[in-house]
């Protein structure tokens, strides 16, 4: 046992190229899945940190649903509440410093984030670390903490004075203290400011608290606390939550992005058990009579077993070694990369000991599993079989599809144990639907595989006829392990192709949402409610070029406890703009009824999951408390995007009872000879009032910047799995090459060259790659569709093909297909004439 060990060592260091290449393949594949691993940890390091830093020592959190806020009495109600220790509030508003009236033409500066807190009760609950100067200690005084990131970019310091703008007075403050950090509130900005809230309301005036942070009593139970709260407190709209609900909600928001990581991670280490099976055929197939002849001295089959297992070992813990330290810096580099994902800050992927052993220890089994079957060939080798032939064909394409199953569901059983949290049944559900339609492609590509290679081989038979019809024939000989190099590129590209699919659904339902919603061509957005009274919609549409000016306002909805996105809008600049399509309802009646008060016009999404359809009553919870009930007057296709989904829409006269105080933004439609010049004083008039002026197609791309870096994310992983796919090809040809020895030495003794031996290998690994390219983009359009359908989105949209991916696709399977064909090409030019005679 001991001296069939030292053979295996010494046969992986025979065949150096092909061991490194192999070990190199499973590196990859485990470094996508580490690299997945830490980086969801890091999102839930970045949750853990983030409600920790927005709830503190808070157990139960009392947040408004309205613009109005929370009235004092509610804050008197939740401190006389048994058990409450400490209710600290807070007054939460975006605005800028230290502007009156903007000359035309300048910029608007970059808004903060203003907080008003009373010192003491907020120190209980939250802890505000200060980098220098000394913290807030009367809720009346005239001071200031800023962040750090805003004392950097506005030069700011201990003692500098800075002014706050509101609708009320402007409040000058003195800046007392500098935060470590950014503190809770300050946002992707980094910029905020905390002021004592007694000053604050003098800058913003008659409005309530944002929210109230509660910390109870050690003894207490904070089921308790929360059911005594709804039963005692006014019936002003809010929400109760605790630290774990906010947290369940980020993760909620995260859970797509960990699911399609963890997708990829199943896919790239599938295309690497390709590889391992691949290569540990060969050993069988190259060592046959070697095998052979120790079974007749007395080795068992078992022994034999295990001297290919002991090779996979060696392969598999090499290759997970050296893939968690490729997934390390993986993990670092898509940190850096996306950012954000959601509404969660992603910081710094997480190194724990727990994933290092679980990608090290999955590395290692699914290395084992590819090599079982090749291990059980080897140990059920014949000793006289051995001497003159080998395994019979269908036995083994019988046996490789069996292990095809095993080993696809052991990756697809390690997924589901390792299926991020956040990720809801409709992800999971997905990404088993789209396994299921790999599995399926794989095994397929067999019983289509010469029909395809006939098709594939035409672009080379055009230019190299007989290295095309020599290649043809090579990759059929063998259809089984032709399949199996074939269906790791298949699934490599595939989900490159479905992943195109999926972006460019999202791109398309963005743009749409933006131009079939939005009744206009520019939007001005205020960083805080502008009252309608203000005036602002006349001052802008009584400048020339501009036909109409229409407000909109998003805020949050309570309907049956149920919080919903809501946006008011006006009714009839949706109908003379032809914006909004309806797919139940009649449209013209629908936006008559949305300024005439008592509707809501539904999107399809929200409609479809709720089970609502036109006349069926909704019930909200109006400012004051009281019912207020929307027919549903139709369901629209799409609506304006929410924080979670899509909005439901209202008219102005129902948004202001629901607690609306003004607009978030005014859409302005041109007239049709509207100059250039006219539309830039439009920009110019804007800014002057503290409005940002955004065209559509500012707001389209910026869309598209976020989902480029996302989808450019998830294809550099897809890559990964086809470069795995990639080496593989290397060890098919090389296999190829040396088991027709003798047929090329017979070929060159008749008259071939070196270069036609060559061209026929590379031509070999072209129709090759592209008969894989094929497969992958035809499972990939319908992995997309599955994955745009599954997702919520439409059939029309999700049958559309990315044709920019499809033809990368195309080019890169290909392309690398012939640059793995470099070594074996070579190997094969270099026979000599002779020895390939002589060859047995």
């Amino acid at each position: 046992m001991r001296g069939l060990r030292g053979l295996a060592w010494r046969g992986l260091r025979a065949r150096p190229l092909r061991t490194v290449l192999t070990s190199a393949g499973v590196a990859l594949g485990v470094a996508v899945l580490y690299a997945g691993l830490a980086t969801n940890a890091g999102i839930d390091a970045s949750i853990e940190r983030t409600v920790d830093i927005l709830v503190g020592r808070a157990d139960v959190r009392v947040a408004t649903f309205g613009e109005a806020g929370l009235s004092d009495e509610t804050l008197a109600i939740i401190d006389s509440t048994d058990s409450v220790a400490v209710a600290a509030p807070a007054i939460e508003r975006r605005t800028y410093l230290g502007i009156d009236v903007l000359a035309p033409g300048d910029e608007l500066p970059a808004p903060v984030t203003v907080v008003g807190i009373d010192p003491d009760r907020e120190l209980r609950v939250h802890d505000l670390p200060l980098a220098i100067g000394a913290m807030l200690e009367r809720p009346d005084e005239p001071s200031a903490l800023i962040s750090a990131t805003l004392a950097r970019q506005d030069a700011l310091v201990v003692g500098s004075t800075i002014e706050i703008q509101g609708p009320g007075e402007p409040g000058e403050y003195r800046v007392i203290g500098i935060l470590l950090d950014d503190g809770p509130w300050s946002g992707a900005s980094g910029r905020a400011v905390i002021v004592p809230i007694d000053v604050l309301r003098e800058v913003f005036p008659d409005i309530g608290f944002t929210r109230i942070d509660i910390a109870i009593e050690d003894d207490a139970s904070a089921a308790t606390v929360t059911a005594s709260l709804q039963d005692t407190l006014l019936t002003e709209p809010y929400v109760l939550s605790s630290p774990r609900d906010i947290a369940a909600s980020m993760r909620a928001s995260t859970g797509d992005f960990a699911a399609t990581t963890a997708l990829i991670s199943a896919v790239a280490l599938f295309a690497g058990a390709f590889l391992i099976f691949n290569t540990l055929s060969m050993t069988v197939t190259e060592r046959l009579r070697e095998l052979g002849l120790l079974r007749a001295a007395g080795a068992s089959r078992g022994q034999i077993t295990s001297f290919i297992l002991v090779q996979a070992m060696a392969i598999g813990i090499a290759g997970s070694i050296v893939g968690v330290t490729l997934g390390a810096v993986l993990a670092a580099l898509m940190a850096g990369w996306v950012r954000n994902v959601g509404n969660v800050p992603l910081g710094a992927a997480v190194t724990t000991p727990y994933g290092v052993v679980v990608a090290i220890a999955l590395g290692i089994v699914v290395t084992l599993a590819a090599a079982l079957e090749p291990a059980r060939r080897a140990g059920r080798i014949a000793p006289v079989e051995a001497l003159k032939a080998r395994l019979e064909l269908p036995t083994a394409r019988r046996a490789r599809l069996r292990w095809l199953i095993g080993v696809f569901a052991l990756v697809g059983i390690a997924g589901l144990f390792l299926w991020p949290r956040g990720a809801g049944e409709a992800a999971l559900v997905r990404a088993l639907a789209v396994y299921a339609v790999l599995l399926v492609a794989a095994l397929a590509i067999p019983f289509v595989l010469p029909a395809i290679v006939r098709v594939a081989g035409v672009p080379f038979l055009v230019l190299t006829r007989l290295e095309e019809r020599l290649a043809r024939a090579a990759l059929l000989r063998d259809r089984s392990r032709a399949a199996l190099t074939v269906g790791a590129l298949t699934i490599g590209l595939g989900m490159m192709v479905a992943l195109g699919g999926v972006a460019q659904h999202a791109r398309a339902a963005a743009s749409a949402w933006i131009a079939d919603v939005v009744p206009g061509e520019l939007v001005v957005t205020s960083i805080f409610p502008r009252a309608l009274d203000e005036g602002l919609d006349e001052l802008l549409s009584d400048l020339d070029g501009v036909a109409s000016v229409s407000p909109v306002a998003t805020f949050d909805l309570a309907v049956a406890g149920v919080r919903f996105d809501g946006a008011a809008m006006v009714g009839a600049d949706l109908s003379t703009d032809g914006r909004l399509r309806f797919v139940a309802g009649d449209r013209d009646a629908a936006l008559a009824a949305l300024d005439a008060g008592g509707a809501v016009i539904v999107p399809a999404g929200v409609a479809a999951r709720d089970g609502l359809v036109p006349d069926d009553i909704i019930i909200v919870t109006a400012a004051d408390g009281s019912a207020l009930e929307l027919r549903v007057a139709g369901i629209a296709e799409r609506t304006l995007p929410g924080r979670e989904g899509e909005a439901l829409l209202v008219g102005w006269a129902d948004a202001e009872r629901l607690g609306v105080v003004g607009a978030d933004a005014f859409a302005i439609r041109y007239e049709p000879t509207a100059t250039a010049e006219q539309r830039d004083a439009v920009a110019v008039e804007a800014r002057t009032v503290a409005l940002e002026p955004v065209g559509l197609g500012e707001i389209q791309g910026a869309i598209g910047q976020a989902l480029d870096r996302i989808f450019g994310l998830f294809d550099v992983l897809a890559l990964i799995a086809i470069i795995v796919a990639s080496l593989g090809i290397v060890n098919t040809l090389t296999m190829n090459v040396l088991e027709r020895v003798r047929e090329i030495g017979i070929l060159r003794a008749a008259g071939m060259t070196r270069r036609q031996v060559w061209r026929t290998v590379v031509v070999e690994a072209g129709v090759t790659g592209l008969v894989g390219a094929i497969t992958g983009v035809v499972v990939g359009v319908v992995v997309g569709a599955l994955m745009v359908v599954l997702g919520g989105g439409t059939l029309q949209l999700a049958v559309a093909v990315p044709w920019g991916t499809v033809a990368l696709a195309l080019v890169l399977g290909v392309a690398l297909a012939m640059l793995a064909a470099a070594y074996p090409a070579r190997l094969a030019s270099r026979l000599s004439i002779v020895r390939a005679v002589a060859s047995e």
